[in-house]
């Protein structure tokens, strides 16, 4: 027992915040920042992309929101954007653990969103696939959807515990 509290405590102790894993990305294929995380590690802290094309792989890796934003998109017609996520554990969020806006794009594949407030919010024009993602635990949604307009196609994912409901649309009105 002793020996799993000292582990607990050095990953707490080293872990990086996802925004310097998000600095120190470079390119790679067709996205501007590429980001590989490393497996069985905790990242703090979310980020904000409003321009280019962004992939995350987390490799089964921990992003501890730790009750603050979570990540966010937005996009327009002036500054395209773009994430692709992937095998991330998104957690302990007051607000989102993803969020996406304007007309921003985007996949979420093999992803757990679990105890955020919403785990995905959507809004504007943008327009999402989700595959193989858990939406648990969540304060309000599982998936909030919060205007007329976004595009979401979700397959192979599964809602459990959320204490609002599982989805909402146009959650405002």
């Amino acid at each position: 027992m002793k020996i799993i509290i000292l582990i607990i405590q050095l990953c707490l102790v080293y872990s990086e915040t996802l925004q310097e894993a998000f600095d120190e990305a470079g390119p790679y294929e067709n996205y501007e920042k590429y980001v590989i995380l490393e497996s069985n590690s905790i990242y703090t802290g979310g980020i904000g992309i409003y321009e280019g094309s962004v992939f995350i792989d987390c490799n089964g890796s921990i992003i501890d929101l730790e009750q603050g934003n979570g990540i966010w998109v937005y996009a327009d017609e002036y500054y395209p954007s773009s994430l692709d996520i992937q095998h991330c554990i998104i957690t302990n969020s007051d607000y989102y653990g993803l969020s996406y806006g304007g007309s921003a794009t985007g996949n979420v594949k093999n992803c757990n969103l679990i105890n955020t407030n919403f785990g995905l919010k959507l809004f504007d024009n943008s327009d999402i696939n989700v595959t193989n993602t858990i939406f648990a635990y969540n304060n309000t949604y599982g998936i909030g959807i919060y205007t007329e307009f976004p595009i979401i196609d979700i397959s192979y994912s599964l809602f459990w515990d959320n204490v609002e409901s599982d989805c909402m649309e146009n959650c405002p009105g």
